[in-house]
């Protein structure tokens, strides 16, 4: 498997993108969950990014700049390149490569460092989807979203809360405690409570 999903740390990192169309909007709500900083530059955006930018004003940061093959960047953590002018694209795809800035191209994702995958959250589980086409990842998120359902998120809260204390206190047999809580049907509060007074 080339591309491998991988969960990374989002907070405060900066992402750069060039373009202000459809695919730059597209890409930034893919990744809008995250705690990503998005900064995008482009003579002119849509109105969907502009829509966004207003949701979000204190992460999504909209700069009116026409960039071309020349342009240097620094101090960026990730790249996405969404312009409608492919030899541009590529351009920007090399120099990102040369600065060891990982790279997404919405025109050229072989040669992309990154794919995005959709990402579905149950309290504090959270799953990943990926395929080539839009229209399989589609339908199989939908069903995943019906099967999650059937995950209490409120037990899954409280066996991460319990797992932290086990670790913290250097428990034996943190495995097995855990195996057990998951097939409870139900994890009492007091026996999360009797936890907390140990």
């Amino acid at each position: 498997m080339r591309y491998f999903p991988l969960m990374v740390d989002t907070k405060d990192k900066k992402v750069l993108i060039v373009g202000g169309g459809k695919a730059a909007a597209i890409k930034i709500q893919g990744f809008i969950d995250s705690s990503f900083l998005f900064y995008c530059l482009a003579p002119a955006f849509c109105d969907d990014l502009i829509a966004l930018a207003g949701t979000y004003p204190e992460r999504i940061f909209l700069k009116e700049k026409k960039v071309d093959a020349d342009f240097r960047f620094f101090a960026y953590d990730y790249f996405i390149v969404a312009t409608d002018d492919e030899a541009l694209n590529a351009a920007l795809l090399r120099r990102a490569k040369a600065a060891s800035v990982p790279v997404l191209s919405t025109s050229d994702p072989a040669s992309s460092d990154f794919h995005m995958a959709s990402v579905l959250r149950r309290g504090p589980l959270a799953v990943s989807i990926s395929a080539d086409n839009p229209t399989v990842s589609k339908y199989v998120k939908a069903d995943m979203e019906e099967f999650l359902s059937r995950y209490d998120e409120e037990k899954l809260f409280e066996m991460n809360r319990i797992r932290r204390l086990l670790v913290e206190r250097k428990s034996a047999h943190i495995s097995e405690i855990m195996e057990e809580l998951w097939n409870d049907e139900k994890i009492s509060k007091n026996y999360g409570e009797s936890f907390d007074e140990t």
